[in-house]
């Protein structure tokens, strides 16, 4: 019976110190200024997440990480993307929580799935459907491909292959998560036109899109 406990002490001590050490990694690895135990200071996004958390854009979870990979609704990123440039426009109290962006975004003629349908504003989000809505906070009006090329041309967004910028390497298709969504803001902040414009009622000429930028 002796030799039973002491076996039972001994695996005890050795799993709460598994358990410390596999936390104490976790912690050592976050990176400076944020909560989050997932994000490492080399990690690619982690200067644009800091920017999201300080501007109140986004926040982590209840386990204490960040989940930047995570796929991101249309809801979610329309949220963000209206938030950042007029941060009086907040999440509804009563009813859905995402009505007063979805009626920001009618007003200015955005193209989301619907005004009005809670359900389908919880698809999760094409990068096509990110370059359509950035495009049109830009003042235009293009859709697919169109919109892809408008924001490679200029510089909101970049192809997964740096050696070739080209539209299949935006990989349109590609749902987008939670890293991806805020570099796509910060872009728009950094390189747009610094707020939301309307997006015309008629479709923008493709012949007055720019030419796609050669690869360095």
């Amino acid at each position: 019976m002796k030799i039973k406990s002491w076996l039972q002490i001994g695996l005890t001590l050795c799993l709460a110190f598994s358990l410390w050490s596999t936390m104490s990694s976790t912690k050592a690895q976050a990176a400076d200024g944020l909560p989050f135990s997932d994000i490492s200071n080399s990690y690619w996004a982690k200067d644009t997440i800091q920017w999201g958390y300080e501007a109140g854009l986004v926040n982590g979870y209840k386990d204490g990480q960040f989940k930047p990979n995570k796929t991101v609704s249309e809801a979610e990123f329309l949220a963000m993307l209206i938030r950042t440039f007029e941060p009086e426009v907040t999440s509804s109290k009563t009813g859905n929580w995402a009505n007063p962006y979805y009626a920001r975004a009618k007003a200015l003629n955005y193209p989301v799935s619907s005004y009005t349908n809670t359900t389908t504003r919880n698809q999760i989000l094409t990068r096509t459907g990110v370059a359509q809505l950035i495009s049109s906070a830009e003042g235009v009006n293009y859709t697919g491909n169109d919109a892809i090329q408008y924001m490679l041309a200029l510089g909101l967004a970049n192809g997964s292959d740096a050696s070739q910028v080209s539209i299949a390497s935006f990989k349109g298709s590609k749902a987008l998560t939670r890293a991806e969504a805020l570099q796509f803001i910060k872009n728009f902040a950094d390189y747009g036109v610094g707020g939301l414009l309307d997006r015309p009622t008629e479709a923008s000429n493709p012949a007055d899109l720019p030419a796609l930028p050669t690869a360095n």
